[in-house]
């Protein structure tokens, strides 16, 4: 029996990891077990854990280190390398300036995103000169991952493997909307000073294609259930968690579902003094690509997936 954590099963992605250049042919029986657990898993919940990936735990650790020296930052400092607009997709965003749920206030984290590295206007934080190459390396190995996911996917769907590959051409430049966010959810001092409903990030489903996500060991991720009640996605060690985005869903018709979840306020005055760090990486088809159902049915009419996100983002962040 496979394994499950609230719910959300725990895939073993080995036959498929990053550590090995080729990858087996989609008879192999190791990569047809993928595809029956990945596809149950995104037709149900639209969650899943991955083990086995192949990005190194280390690899993580030392992402998060670097992400702490630029986020420990004076506020000054941050603010030279701030967002200018609700399209930029490099920069640095302050607290509560993403509203994911727009009925609450904004979320008590601030993140800072990289997703066009050919970007000539942008300027890396001088003050952390190590915060490029570690977000390159760790950039281009999550799209790694993320296309040998798409690839299961494709054929848990009856699609060639290579289904995806045509819309994923120009990930990490200008022409590409794919995304490495990395959040950082400060301290709480004061409970007294939190506003009324507001949690670090608000009951949300990402807008795009699917999203990776490494979580620190702090917790507080919670997603909406079969039964539509919210539950733990606990920190599991060594695991990313995958899950599909509202831009999938319409892709696929429906067969793989966008899931509510949120990232909570800890009960417990010691959790709720310790900052909480996560890694997404927003795996999202480039600017130009137009999607369209992709089993062949007129469910959703077709869309060039920028102008999907230029209306989505729109109400996202308050500049």
């Amino acid at each position: 029996m496979m394994e499950t954590v609230s719910g959300i099963s725990v895939v073993d992605f080995s036959a498929m990891s990053v550590e090995h250049e080729a990858i087996p042919l989609p008879s192999d029986d190791r990569v047809q077990t993928i595809v029956r657990q990945i596809h149950e898993a995104f037709s149900n919940v639209g969650f899943v854990y991955l083990k086995n990936h192949g990005i190194t735990q280390e690899r993580v650790e030392k992402t998060f280190a670097v992400m702490d020296k630029f986020f420990t930052l004076s506020k000054d400092l941050k603010n030279k390398y701030r967002k200018k607009g609700e399209l930029d997709a490099n920069g640095w965003e302050a607290l509560e300036r993403e509203i994911t749920d727009p009925t609450k206030p904004g979320d008590l984290k601030e993140s800072f995103d990289i997703g066009a590295f050919d970007n000539k206007k942008f300027r890396w934080p001088t003050e952390v000169p190590d915060l490029h190459p570690t977000t390159k390396t760790l950039f281009d190995l999550l799209s790694l991952v993320g296309d040998r996911v798409l690839s299961v996917m494709a054929l848990g769907l009856g699609l060639p493997v290579d289904t995806f590959k045509e819309y994923y051409k120009d990930v990490g430049t200008e022409a590409g909307t794919a995304l490495l966010r990395f959040n950082y959810y400060p301290r709480i001092t004061d409970i007294c000073q939190i506003k009324p409903g507001q949690i670090r990030c608000g009951e949300h489903t990402d807008y795009g294609g699917i999203t990776l996500l490494f979580q620190d060991d702090a917790g507080g991720l919670e997603v909406v259930n079969r039964d539509k009640k919210f539950v733990s996605a606990t920190p599991l060690p060594g695991t990313i968690i995958v899950n599909i985005a509202d831009l999938m869903q319409r892709w696929t018709a429906d067969k793989f579902v966008s899931t509510v979840h949120r990232v909570i306020i800890p009960n417990g005055e010691l959790k709720q003094k310790t900052p909480r760090r996560s890694i997404a990486f927003f795996y999202d088809p480039d600017w130009k690509a137009r999607i369209a159902c992709l089993d062949g049915s007129n469910k959703y009419p077709s869309i060039k997936c920028g102008k999907y996100v230029t209306q989505v983002m729109s109400g996202s962040f308050s500049f």
